[in-house]
């Protein structure tokens, strides 16, 4: 992988030229010729990478020119560093230095025209001897690019992917998902409480698991659904939190964390026992790990039950055991043409018998794998003619045959099959494919960050961007390739209106092979020491001080055996070489694991070159970070994100090539008022800080999240010309109120802004009255969240300007007309949540015919004085999830709910009087808005105070007729609350069910309602 050190020093030359060109004056032509050699090398590389690992001789070549290509970027880098430092200055002190540093940048020009020659030298030396050796390179052109590389770059243009062609491709395991989906609902089978499916990486056990997880019967069998990945590296506590956080109710996982492992395991037996729950551990390893999790799980006193997947058969073999196969021939077949001819042009290619019987044969020599399948499927999409799929089918048959095995029975082969997926990327996508392994096993990438890293290293070309574009609109791109390809798997924010990536993921076996070849090609040393593990003695008898990045893996603040977290850390950075990327992760959540800032990075050399620092999920123990800081010139990207830290020093200001600062921490931040000094700043991220801060002269800045009008002055965002995002917090009252101003520049025509999210907290004893219309008129803004203040929806009158609001929050507010009149009308929003507001004169809320044609999720909590809610047949034709609760005022479920056939969740939370009367009915036989929502999959009903109060309720249950044979654990669940309670007495042959308030007592017989006198 010594062409990814020479791209990125491509690219340090390519911008030094452009930007610092006037720094290079006399050694500009020698650094010229640098690149022509480098662009020279690159072609050789293209054919040496695929034969360095099997071949030490060219191994130890790439090795040399990667360390070559280091070396210049750390001479060019170090040389316009210096001389930027030595050029800043003002007024007499600025002329004083310039006349000082004119005999010094002498003498660095010609220190660097010496380190320059010598590495011109050093690659013609290193390409002679590689044409030697035998490794032919392709006919450049003037560029450095060869006319085949032209050739595919024009062609991966026009077969551009897009985000919507992104999707799962699924085949066969039918029967599989029957079996198993019976096997789990199945109440009569007590001794399948555990179901292990088994088999090797890549067979789709996980996948499977996903479908069943969220399959239509599971979803009405079960109450309470917990999913959990284990991996290797299995904690327990952490497996156990997780389960819980995931099966109690919301306001009861913040004590979670605070238990310890003998509470956590008693509360979590406690929970399946008395609810019916349906936990998922996904890719369980070790047979030590299921011993010690499986004390929580009470198998033979519950209804609950867990499923496992897992690749050892011997986990759990006194459980029930599902082998998962590989796929026959023709599901096989089937897979590698959803991957392979994956819409092109708008219409499906159909395959002649000539390239089936090729396809077939690939299906054969991947074994059948899914995983491989479709890795395969991902080379050949771009591929049209049966000579290049002939080929293919040879290098899936070679690289099959150089083998040798692996951890278990064709885990190699999968990797070589794997490995020529990699080998088929554009030369640009592969440093950024190695990048993941970095990551967490089944950790979700935040894509962002991602990008900002990536940046930060230079992966991204600046080369690739069109007409408007930034580097994170090439990054994003980079990563459909790398989806389309199935490299990764992407997630997307389903209320985006632009339906961006919100994350990503590895699969675990891509994951091994991702971080097999980052340690072959020295791309990445991973250091993982949680679960006890030593990991620095896999690279004790290894030279590794040419390894670039290093990730560090933390949790919990144990020790386990290895030492405290200080020492561990400063352990693994003294094994590590001159590095570029530091990233250390610690626990989950509210951060546990306790370190020093380890002052080693500030104070040696081996860090001066550092690009990318990570430190996320610590807390500082008070300390923060070293005024030392300052010291790492070339620091890119510095995110401290939810992690435990009081103050940033104000020698960070002298970053100046920072992109991107992350500072979304747990508590308030003292900040100092230096940002404004960082020039090169394009991504800020806040929490909260402690004073107000200048924001003139960042002129580069794209993203900016939690500004506001406490953080810094409304006026200097119209210096930010570059400005993509704005997240914005405005703490608004009747005395103090700048989101006219706010307003004033969101409207403009003077920013660049893509996308704009608002939230607005109005204070103050006076209501304050908001521009409800102008806010809904603002074609920037996407996300708009209000807490308390004044919405008058009288006074909107249509027509609205086009609105791109695609998420509305409103909590606290008071409400003068109808909100459904006019937020129905808005062509984007997708998730409508109305809490604790108050409608004022007002108790009916009318959702119109064609209301809200794109809204998925609405949230209805704790509406004042709302009686009436009618939905017209035709409204919310998208609708998913929908949850009613606290409206002590309403009177009945709207009857349109029946027309809505998109609905899938439902959850209500209403007084107990309401849930009776209006859903069970009183004698069990349904009440008169049972059919309203019968046919809606998920139904959760949670009524105030009972004593099992939540449950879920089943179409099936809902029809349950005769009072008689109501289930007991429903009279059970209704019978006790605050207010009223609820009793069942048998008289002869008839149930009587009574509901008595304070305020009434009723009973029903025969569905007639008597006076109690009469009982």
């Amino acid at each position: 992988m010594g062409s990814e050190a020479v791209s990125l020093a491509l690219g340090m030359v390519k911008d030094l030229l452009v930007e610092e060109g006037r720094f290079l004056s006399g050694v500009a032509d020698q650094v010229k010729e640098v690149e022509a050699e480098l662009k020279r090398m690159q072609c050789f590389l293209k054919d040496a990478d695929k034969k360095q690992l099997n071949d030490s001789t060219i191994r130890n070549y790439v090795r040399e020119i990667r360390r070559l290509a280091y070396r210049t970027e750390d001479v060019l880098e170090k040389f316009a560093v210096e001389i930027e430092s030595r050029r800043r200055g003002h007024g007499f002190r600025k002329a004083f230095r310039r006349f000082a540093c004119l005999i010094s940048e002498g003498i660095s020009l010609h220190r660097v025209g010496s380190e320059i020659a010598s590495i011109k030298t050093g690659i013609h030396s290193l390409t002679t001897n590689l044409e030697t050796y035998g490794v032919i390179a392709l006919s450049s052109t003037e560029d450095g690019q060869s006319s085949n590389a032209r050739l595919d770059q024009n062609q991966q243009r026009l077969r551009q992917t897009y985000p919507h062609q992104v999707e799962e491709y699924f085949v066969g395991m039918k029967d599989d998902i029957r079996q198993l989906v019976s096997l789990i609902t199945d109440e009569g089978i007590r001794s399948h409480r555990v179901i292990s499916v088994h088999g090797m990486g890549g067979l789709g056990k996980t996948t499977l698991a996903r479908k069943i997880y969220k399959h239509i019967e599971v979803e009405r069998a079960f109450k309470q659904f917990a999913w959990v990945s284990v991996t290797q590296q299995c904690n327990t506590m952490t497996v156990f939190r997780d389960i819980l956080k995931q099966l109690v109710p919301d306001q009861r996982k913040d004590s979670v964390g605070k238990m310890d492992e003998r509470k956590l395991v008693g509360e979590l037996y406690k929970v399946q026992k008395e609810t019916k729950s349906f936990v998922v551990l996904d890719d369980l390893w070790k047979i030590e790990d299921w011993e010690c999790l499986k004390v929580a799980f009470p198998f033979a006193e519950a209804d609950s039950k867990i499923l496992i997947t897992t690749r050892n058969q011997k986990l759990v073999e006194d459980e029930f055991l599902y082998p998962l196969n590989l796929l026959n021939e023709d599901e096989g077949w089937e897979l590698l043409q959803k991957r392979a001819f994956a819409k092109r042009n708008g219409a499906d290619c159909e395959s002649d018998p000539l390239l089936e019987a090729v396809g077939r044969a690939i299906v054969r020599e991947c074994g059948n794998l899914p995983l491989a399948i479709s890795a395969i499927g991902g080379v050949l999409t771009p591929k049209t003619s049966l000579e290049e799929w002939e080929t293919v089918k040879n290098d899936v048959d070679s690289y099959i045959r150089m083998s040798e095995g692996g951890k278990e029975q064709g885990y190699g082969a999968v990797l070589q099959v794997l490995a020529l997926s990699y080998d088929e990327l554009p030369y640009h996508l592969k440093p950024c494919f190695l990048y993941l392994g970095q990551f967490r096993e089944d950790e979700d990438i935040d894509t962002e960050m991602l990008y900002r890293m990536w940046t930060a290293e230079g992966m991204v070309s600046s080369d690739h961007r069109g007409k408007g574009e930034t580097l994170t609109d090439v990054a994003e791109r980079y990563l459909y390739e790398m989806a389309s390809r199935s490299m990764l798997q992407v997630k997307f924010d389903e209320f985006s209106t632009s339906r961006n990536v919100e994350s990503c993921y590895l699969h675990d076996l891509m994951r091994d092979f991702c971080l097999a070849r980052g340690k072959e090609v020295e791309f990445l040393k991973l250091l993982d020491f949680r679960g006890g593990n030593d990991p620095l003695s896999d690279y004790s008898t290894e030279r590794d001080d040419s390894t670039p990045r290093c990730s560090i893996h933390m949790e919990d603040g144990k020790k386990h055996g290895l030492g405290d977290v200080d020492s561990m850390i400063s352990r693994a950075l003294e094994a590590s070489g001159h590095l570029r990327s530091l990233t250390l992760s610690g626990g989950s959540g509210y951060p546990e694991v306790r370190i020093s800032f380890p002052q080693v990075i500030c104070d040696s050399n081996k860090f001066k070159y550092v690009k990318v620092l990570k430190f996320e999920g610590y807390r500082f123990m008070g300390k923060g970070l070293p005024k030392g800081i300052k010291k790492l010139v070339n620091l890119r990207f510095l995110s401290l994100k939810n992690s435990d830290l009081e103050t940033l020093p104000s020698s960070i200001g002298q970053l100046q090539y920072l992109e991107t600062l992350d500072i979304r921490v747990y508590d308030p931040i003292k900040v100092p008022d230096v940002l404004c000094k960082l020039k090169g700043l394009k991504h800020l991220y806040f929490s909260v800080v402690v004073r107000r801060l200048s924001f003139l002269g960042l002129s580069k800045l794209e993203t900016l999240v939690d500004f506001g009008n406490d953080v810094g002055d409304l006026k200097h965002l119209s210096g930010l010309n570059n400005l993509r995002f704005l997240r914005a917090i405005m703490n608004i009252s009747k005395e103090k109120n700048d989101l006219p101003q706010m307003l004033n520049y969101l409207n403009s025509n003077r920013h660049k802004l893509r996308e704009a999210q608002l939230e607005i907290r109005a204070y103050g004893e006076e209501e304050v009255v908001l521009p409800f219309r102008d806010l809904l008129s603002c074609h920037c803004l996407h996300q708009l969240t209000i807490i308390s203040g004044r919405c008058e929806f009288q006074k909107v009158k249509p027509p609205l300007s086009p609105s791109n609001l695609s998420e509305l929050l409103l909590l606290g507010c008071s409400i003068e007309g109808d909100p459904m009149s006019v937020l129905g009308n808005l062509p984007n929003l997708r998730r409508l949540s109305l809490m604790s507001v108050d409608l004022v004169e007002r108790s009916v809320m009318i959702i119109d015919e064609n209301a809200f044609p794109k809204l998925v999720s609405l949230e209805i909590f704790r509406i004042k004085n709302l009686e009436k809610w009618v939905v017209a047949q035709g409204s919310m034709p998208n609708l998913s999830d929908l949850a009613i609760s606290g409206c002590e005022e309403l009177e009945m479920i709207p009857d349109g709910l029946r027309f809505i056939t998109t609905l899938r969740k439902l959850e209500i939370r209403m007084p107990e009087e309401f849930i009776v009367q209006r859903i069970h009915g009183i004698d069990g036989r349904g009440g008169p808005d049972r059919d309203k929502i019968s046919r809606v999959p998920v139904i959760k009903i949670e009524s105030y105070g009972s004593i099992k109060n939540k449950h879920l309720i089943q179409p099936s249950q809902l029809m349950t007729s005769p009072a008689k044979n109501l289930p007991v654990l429903w009279i059970a669940s209704l019978a006790i609350t605050e207010e009223s309670f609820l009793c069942s007495i048998k008289v002869k042959t008839y149930y009587y069910h009574v509901l008595l308030t304070p305020l009434r007592h009723f009973y029903q017989k025969k569905n007639k309602f008597v006076k109690p006198s009469k009982l």
